[in-house]
């Protein structure tokens, strides 16, 4: 447990500090912790060094060319690609698995990708195109690298039809689909794939350790506040969910589910004896 607490102190560090401050493989490192619990930085960081000292240099080349080359180094000649036949295997949100396996998903693929090219020298960035991941050049934007399309490179035309491809009507398209995503959020990406994996399988204690994090991450976020306090109902950790509960309740009395959380409320204080502020508490008039 004392591990895990320091890991969410971590994740409270993170984001306090400058988003170009966050070492995404450690901080990925740090996700895979809670599954892998001997797990080392070094374990994530010597495999990418390794990888960087193996990916063609190209020196004096332009940057497209370059970061084409790295995603025909990693996709082709490396052999990384999609986990096409168990999409939701936990192990793909994992770098460390990611990087023995050299199969993932869109966001594990795209950091090793993102990850060696800090290595050598190349500009990558994220990008949080909605349903498929995918990584550009800084300052770049027709310029984009699908590593779940095995090191594909699109131009922004190529990621309009991407978008119509995974089930987005061609109205729905917005500029912001193809703008960088910060280190956070890219963060906070991975760590919703794992909650969502261990809600649909009903694993409350992965379920809530993945949450814990988002939460610490993102203290301002009511939603994984709240989601937070309902792990920790289920996980019997009442205090935990008392207080999150309550929180969630303060900031949002006029939520949707509020009469459901103040039903748990009411039996949580009911038990600990805890207090709320009355209006965060009682329905409004003529709701039940």
């Amino acid at each position: 447990m004392f591990p895990r607490i320091l890991t969410q102190i971590e994740f409270g560090r993170y984001g306090r500090q400058p988003d170009s401050e966050i070492d995404l493989a450690v901080a990925a490192g740090r996700i895979a912790e809670d599954e892998y619990p001997r797990l080392r930085p070094s374990d994530i960081l010597r495999p990418l060094a390794d990888l960087a000292a193996r990916a063609p240099r190209l020196p004096g080349a332009p940057d497209r060319v370059r970061a084409a080359a790295l995603a025909r180094f990693l996709f082709k000649e490396e052999g990384f690609g999609p986990d096409e036949a168990e999409y939701y295997d936990p192990r793909n949100s994992y770098l460390n698995e990611v990087l023995a396996r050299k199969v993932g998903i869109p966001l594990t693929l795209s950091l090793v990708l993102i990850e060696v090219a800090h290595r050598v020298g190349i500009p990558l960035v994220g990008i949080g195109f909605p349903r498929r991941f995918l990584v550009g050049l800084a300052g770049d934007t027709d310029f984009f690298v699908d590593p779940y399309g095995r090191g594909r490179v699109l131009d922004l035309r190529g990621t309009m039809k991407l978008h119509e491809e995974l089930g987005g009507p061609r109205r729905s398209w917005r500029p912001a689909f193809a703008c960088p995503a910060s280190n956070k959020e890219i963060l906070q990406r991975l760590l919703r794939n794992l909650k969502e994996i261990f809600l649909r399988r009903e694993d409350i204690p992965r379920c809530l350790a993945a949450t814990e994090k988002l939460a610490a991450l993102s203290p301002d976020d009511l939603e994984e506040v709240r989601d937070r306090g309902v792990l920790s109902l289920h996980g019997r950790a009442w205090i935990r969910a008392l207080a999150d509960l309550e929180t969630y309740l303060a900031g949002r009395p006029e939520a949707e589910d509020s009469d459901l959380i103040r039903s748990h409320v009411r039996v949580l204080r009911d038990t600990f004896g805890a207090t709320i502020p009355v209006a965060a508490v009682q329905p409004e008039a003529g709701r039940l």
